[in-house]
């Protein structure tokens, strides 16, 4: 037989239920009016598509901006004289495109 400390077989004794938990009631068809929206899309916002367009470019002018200026830094590391102005597409030939 399985034998229980008997200071645990007092605690459950005196251990209390937990109390009933009241039912939510969902209003009849409030699934499928949430699937339906969820499915549904939206109608068009001008703003947001030019937020959207705006955000994008800028996206990507700042990623132009940061290659140009990996290029720039690997052509000044590369030159052997101040003087030597080599064309960037050299530098992406030799260095980035093997």
């Amino acid at each position: 037989m399985n034998c229980l400390d008997p200071e645990l077989k007092r605690l459950m004794k005196l251990a209390k239920p937990l109390p009933e938990v009241p039912q939510v009631l969902i209003p009849m068809g409030f699934a499928t009016r949430v699937a339906t929206r969820w499915c549904s899309t939206s109608p068009l916002n001008l703003f947001g598509v030019w937020q959207k367009a705006i955000w994008g470019s800028a996206w990507a002018a700042a990623a132009v901006i940061v290659l140009g200026l990996a290029l720039i830094t690997a052509q000044r590391l590369q030159a052997n004289s101040t003087y030597d102005v080599s064309p960037a597409y050299q530098v992406v030939s030799t260095e980035l495109v093997p």
